[in-house]
């Protein structure tokens, strides 16, 4: 899988794959570094951090499960 972009409030997020066992993302919020991987669920999410608000980074983790088509 290629990096893409997520749209947000008109704010552009380049989404990089990383490798593993499982898909894993990484994203840069508000300058530091966010990864994003499955939950227990199986739905993308952020792992703990305070680069940015929840309601931010839930954004971004539907966005990235629908560009990524998982």
């Amino acid at each position: 899988m290629k990096a893409f972009t997520v749209v947000i409030n008109k704010d552009r997020y380049m989404v990089k794959p990383l490798n593993g066992h499982s898909p894993r993302f990484l994203v840069n919020v508000n300058g530091q570094d966010v990864v994003f991987e499955h939950d227990m669920d199986g739905h993308v999410r952020a792992e703990a951090t305070k680069a940015a608000s929840m309601s931010l980074l839930l954004g971004l983790a539907d966005k990235i499960e629908e560009s990524a088509g998982m």
